[in-house]
C-alpha cells in the first residue's frame, strides 16, 4: 500500500476531470477495499497516524493523525468515482462509496469477529446467485462471529452512494458500554460461542437515510477537530437506530404488541410488496387481501414491526427514488413527478419541499457535483 498527494498527470489518468481531493485526504494507490479487515484495520490506522501502529480494540480516538482520510479512485477501466476510508474510532472504521462501475463488481467481505452495516442511498448490490441483497434505500447487516469469507457484486453502470460501518465487537461492549442481555440478535452472536454468520436486511428509515446522507455531504465540510468527533456522533447515531430497530423486531417475534410470530413474515411481505409499487400502490384493503392479513392486523402490524406506518414507507420510498433521480441531472422535476407516482408535478414538490427541506429544482445543482 503506498499512499500519497496525487500528481496532475496522476489526476487525469485515474480520475479524468474529477475534482482534486481535500487537502487532508491522502490517495492510496492500492484498494483498500476487499482487505482482510484485519489489515484493512491496519494499514488504514498506519495511514493516518501518520505511521505509527494502532491497536484494533483499542476504543480512544488517537490524539494527532497523519490525514483525515484515505481515499481510493476507481482506475479509469474500473468506472469513475472513489472509496473514502475514515477511522472515528480504532474499533471502527468508517467507509463512503461514491462511485459508478461500468460492470457487475464482485468486492471481497473476509475477516474475523467483526460486523458490518451498509447504508445503500443509491445502487443495488447482488449475491453471487445474482440475487439483489439491497436496493437503495436499504440497510443490510452483516454480522461475523468467526472467520468468514463472502461478498457482494456492486451493481454497473449505477450510480452508488453506500456509507458503511466497520466495527468490531467492542464497540457495542465498551462504547455504548452494553451487556449482552442488550445486545439484540443477531448482533449478540458476536458474543456467543459457535454462532454461524448473519446477514439481515434493515428497512432504512427517514431518519436513518437523513444521517446516512449527512456522513456523505458533511465529510470535508469542518475543520479537521470538528470534523472527527462530528463522524463519531453521526455514526454512533446510525448504529443507534439499527440496535432500537433490531430490539423491536425481537419483541415482536416474542408476541409483544400483539402481532403473531406468524404474522411477521406477512408484514415484510407487504412491505416489499411496497417497495416494488411505490409509484402505483394498492390501497390497505388490497394489500390485506394480497398478504392474507385483516385490515387492522396490517396496519398495526406494519407500524409495530417497522416502525412506521404504510403511508410513511410508501412516501420514503418515493421521496428517495426521487432525489436519486434528481441527482443524475438527466430529468425534469414533472419527469420525476410522474415517475414516482403523483398525478400533479404541484403536488410532488410540495411533498418534497415537506420531506426534504428543499425544492425539487435547488436540490439537483447542489448535489450533482458530489
Amino acid at each position: 500500500m503506498v499512499a500519497g498527494r496525487i500528481t496532475a498527470p496522476d489526476r487525469t489518468r485515474r480520475r479524468g476531470t474529477q475534482e482534486s481531493p481535500p487537502q487532508d485526504v491522502l490517495v492510496a494507490r492500492q484498494p483498500i477495499v476487499g482487505m482482510l479487515q484485519d489489515d484493512a484495520e491496519r494499514v488504514l490506522g498506519e495511514m493516518l497516524s501518520g505511521g505509527a501502529p494502532t491497536s484494533a480494540v483499542d476504543v480512544v480516538p488517537a490524539t494527532r493523525w497523519g490525514a483525515a482520510s484515505v481515499r481510493h479512485y476507481l482506475h479509469v477501466a474500473e468506472g469513475e468515482g472513489y472509496w473514502d476510508f475514515y477511522r472515528p474510532w480504532t474499533a471502527l472504521m468508517l467507509s463512503v462509496t461514491d462511485a459508478t462501475y461500468r460492470s457487475d463488481t464482485w468486492v471481497r467481505v473476509e475477516g474475523t469477529d467483526y460486523f458490518k452495516l451498509r447504508i445503500l442511498l443509491s445502487g443495488s448490490l447482488r449475491a453471487r446467485t445474482g440475487e439483489v441483497i439491497a436496493r437503495a434505500p436499504e440497510a443490510l447487516l452483516y454480522v461475523s462471529p468467526g472467520t468468514s469469507r463472502e461478498g457482494y457484486y456492486i451493481v454497473g453502470d449505477e450510480p452508488v452512494r453506500m456509507v458503511v460501518l466497520h466495527c468490531r465487537p467492542n464497540l457495542l461492549s465498551r462504547v455504548l458500554g452494553l451487556d449482552l442481555s442488550d445486545v439484540p440478535p443477531p448482533l449478540n452472536a458476536l458474543f456467543l460461542p459457535g454462532r454461524a454468520t448473519a446477514h439481515r436486511r434493515v428497512t432504512a428509515s427517514a431518519e436513518m437515510i437523513h444521517v446516512a446522507a449527512r456522513i456523505v455531504e458533511s465529510r470535508h465540510e469542518l475543520s479537521r477537530a470538528l470534523r472527527d468527533r462530528h463522524l463519531q456522533t453521526l455514526s454512533i447515531e446510525l448504529l443507534l437506530q439499527v440496535l432500537g430497530i433490531l430490539e423491536n423486531r425481537t419483541l415482536v417475534h416474542n408476541g409483544a404488541h400483539g402481532v403473531r410470530t406468524r404474522d411477521v413474515a406477512r408484514i415484510y411481505e407487504a412491505r416489499d410488496y411496497l417497495a416494488q409499487h411505490y409509484a402505483n400502490p394498492p390501497n390497505i384493503p388490497q394489500l390485506a387481501r394480497l398478504i392474507g392479513l385483516n385490515r387492522t392486523k396490517l396496519k398495526e402490524g406494519f407500524r409495530d414491526t417497522l416502525g412506521f406506518t404504510i403511508y410513511e414507507y410508501v412516501l420514503q420510498r418515493r421521496m428517495e427514488r426521487a432525489a436519486e433521480m434528481l441527482v443524475t441531472g438527466e430529468y425534469g422535476v414533472a419527469q420525476v413527478a410522474y415517475a414516482v407516482g403523483y398525478e400533479y408535478p404541484a403536488n410532488f414538490t410540495a411533498a418534497f419541499k415537506r420531506y426534504f427541506g428543499q425544492l425539487p429544482h435547488t436540490w439537483k445543482p447542489q448535489h450533482l457535483g458530489h
